[in-house]
This record gives C-alpha cells, structure tokens and sequence, in this order.
C-alpha cells in the first residue's frame, strides 16, 4: 500500500513535471504573441496616423484645386510664413498656432506648420475675396486668427470676437478674432460661417439676422451647411409666453438649448425667403444703405429688430413691418427720424447714468 503510494506520489510528480513544462511554453509562446501584438498594434496605429495626416493634405489640395465648388478663386495676397511658423501674416489675416498644438503630430516642426499655414492662408484669402463679391464691403481690421486643439474645452466650438471701442456718441471696432477648433477649422462650412459674422459683426446686427446669413452663406455657397430650411414659416414658427418670435430671445453662440438648432434653421429661413422674394443683390442692397447712413456705429449695443427692418424694407422697396408682424416679430414701423430720435435719447440715458 505504502508501495503502491510512492509510486502514485511518483507518477503524479511526473505528470505535474510535464504539465509544468507544457504550461512554460504555452506562457513563451504567448508573451511572444503579446509582443507580436503590441508590434502590430503600434505599426497600425503609426499607419493609421499617417494616413491622418495624409488625408488631411489631400484634402486641402483638392480644396485649393477644385476651389470653383466653393465659389472661390486663387487669391493674389501676399503671405509670410513666420521662422518657427508659430505666426504667419497675409494681407487680411494673421494665423497662429495656440499652444495646445505646438506638440501635435500635424504641427510638431516648423516645416509641417509653414506648409499647413501656406495652404491655410491662400484658402481664407480667396473665401475672404468671395465674401467681398457677395457683400460688397470688407472688414477694415485684419482678422487675427487661431488655431487651437481643444478652444474653451471643446473641440467643436469655433467663435469669432468683434473687439469694440466706446466714445461719447460712438461705437467702433478696433479689432476681429477668430478661435478654431482644428477638427471645426477643417470644416470648410464653419470657415464660411465664421468669416461671415467676421465680416456682418461690424453692423451689429440682431443675433438671429447674424446667425441667418452665416448659415445662408455655409450652406448655399460654402455647400457645408448643418441647419436645413423649415419648409414653412408659418407651420415652424415658435413663440414666447408673450407670442414674441423665439428668434428674439436668441443670445447667440454660446447659448444652448432645446431651441438652438430651431433658432439656427428658422433664422437662415427667414433670411433666405427675403432673398429668394427680392434677389441675390438684395442683401447687397441692405449693407450699402447701412453704411452709407452709418447709424449703427451710434448704437450702444445689437441693432433692434425694427431698426433693421427699416433698411430691409428700404432695400426691397416696400414695406416689410406685415411679413415680420406675421412672424409674431415684435416691430414697429419707423422713418429714419425715429431712428435718430431714438439714438439721440439713447446717448441722453448714458450721458445720465452715475
């Protein structure tokens, strides 16, 4: 028994052995296909970023060879691409390079931002010619642009800032930025949207004419628009507790909401049914009478909405008060002297105040 005992002991002493050796191995074998992983796995991803970054280039050389889609045309500015290529300058822009992106793959030599900064630059400068040909004026600020990786801890949120100056009985602007997102940047529909209230922003339009035109001009020029029209503004229509036009209540980019996407979509409807009734010069139109009055640079703050009707009905040659009263727009009809008896008691509160 004693025997018979010993040589289990035995037998399973070996068996133990072997299944050692086997288990060994199997772990030999499988560090080496852990490693062979990890190899594949970083090759892969180091192709993967290539293939990034790649992309990336084609799509900016498709941009620049097939700019007629976007409705531009190659730009004769003049651009200086800076040493390290951290800040470049053309003729209406600057461009920097924030310094979340200093150490990104895309950006980590000077080489790689001179090359982005060129192409970049050409681009906004044919979209800033085009934005010219629409309007039929031009900011008289260069824009100071800059490109981040993440902007107010998003990567999805492109803003432009119109820098204002206050005198006594005037408002100017002394400067326009212009913060991109890179993944927002690379959207040529958001460029569109921004250089549009780069350019409008000097009117100080309502929020809701501002945010129109810049989808109007994404989505029926740039072709990268988001927001698509109401097929009904009557039927789309949303109002207040007091049956004021939510598009009043609108305080722009930064404010969110169940609303935002309805304000986006019903503001560019609007703006676009008074072109489609009055034509394609019709904002044209619009903007030379303002700047030929120059009233808006006595305003403290955003145009009222009747304030700019009066110059949209001006421009369309008829009286437009019925069409934003049927909106549930909250306007009163006014001649320009009310507009400057407005202005002028305007000024008279401020010059009050302690």
């Amino acid at each position: 028994m004693l025997q018979e005992l010993g040589k289990t002991s035995q037998t399973n002493s070996l068996w133990y052995g072997t299944q050692a050796n086997g288990f060994l191995c199997y772990k030999t074998m499988q560090i080496r296909l852990t490693v062979l992983l990890l190899i594949a796995v970083l090759v892969f991803n180091g192709c993967t970023a290539l293939e990034e970054a790649q992309r990336r280039r084609e799509k900016r050389i498709l941009e620049e060879r097939n700019a007629d889609s976007l409705m531009l045309r190659p730009s004769k500015a003049t651009i200086e691409i800076g040493t390290d290529g951290l800040r470049s300058v053309s003729d209406h822009y600057t461009l920097t390079f924030a310094e979340d992106l200093h150490g990104h793959p895309q950006f980590d030599n000077a080489q790689k931002r001179a090359v982005f900064a060129q192409s970049a630059l050409g681009y906004m400068e044919s979209l800033y010619d085009a934005m010219n040909r629409l309007f039929g004026f031009q900011p008289k600020h260069q824009i100071h642009v800059r490109l981040h990786d993440i902007f107010q801890g998003s990567r999805l949120r492109a803003i432009t800032t119109t820098h204002y100056s206050y005198g006594p009985h005037m408002k100017s602007i002394r400067g326009i930025s212009m913060d991109f997102p890179l993944a927002m940047y690379e959207r040529h529909g958001v460029r569109a949207h921004e250089l549009t209230h780069a350019f409008t922003n000097i009117y100080f339009l309502p929020v809701w004419f501002s945010e129109g035109i810049a989808v109007l001009i994404q989505t029926e020029y740039a072709k990268g628009g988001t927001h698509p029209k109401y097929d009904s503004l009557k039927r789309d229509l949303r109002v207040d507790l007091d049956g004021v036009n939510e598009l009043e209540n609108w305080g722009g980019h930064g404010e969110g909401g169940p609303l935002t996407n309805w304000r986006y979509r019903y503001a560019y409807t609007v703006v676009a049914e008074l072109r489609e009734r009055y034509g394609k010069n019709f904002y044209i139109k619009v903007f030379q009478l303002m700047e030929t009055d120059a009233l808006h640079q006595r305003l403290e703050d955003r145009m009222p909405t009747s304030f700019l009707v009066y110059y949209l009905s001006k421009a369309a040659g008829e009286d437009l008060v019925p069409f934003f009263e049927e909106l549930q727009f909250k306007v009163v009809k006014l001649t320009k002297e009310d507009i400057l008896k407005y202005i002028d008691e305007l000024h008279h509160q401020i010059r009050r105040r302690p």
